[in-house]
């Protein structure tokens, strides 16, 4: 009975540590990398909740701020985020991996790789 107990106890704790991401883990303020074919594009997005749903905005390093319209967790592991630049409408999908969010950004013209390393 103490070995079957001590193999929940072990399953547990186990389970645990693969537990999917939730909400409070996107929160926060991310330094951003997209790595386009003009060059690479950096800046920070910040992710915060407010009367229970997710938001954010993104600050580019040339200075101007976008507003996400849309920010969504599907299936607890992919933040799916929508920007309206005004000219076009970006699709971000990205997943939590070590700390790094890591997915694409863009739209029916193609997608590009890009990461996000959240400061502390």
């Amino acid at each position: 009975m103490k070995k079957l107990f001590f193999v929940f106890i072990v399953l547990g704790i186990s389970l645990q540590s693969f537990a999917a991401p939730k909400e409070k883990d996107f929160i926060g303020t991310w330094k951003y990398k997209v790595e386009t074919d003009e060059g690479t594009l950096t800046g920070t997005m910040t992710l915060e909740k407010k009367e229970g749903k997710l938001v954010g905005e993104v600050n580019t390093d040339d200075g101007e701020v976008f507003t996400f319209s849309k920010v969504e967790l599907k299936d607890n592991d992919v933040l799916y985020m929508e920007l309206d630049t005004g000219y076009e409408l970006l699709e971000l999908s990205l997943t939590l991996k070590d700390k790094v969010l890591e997915g694409t950004v863009g739209n029916d013209g193609g997608s590009f790789p890009m990461t996000c390393e959240k400061v502390e």
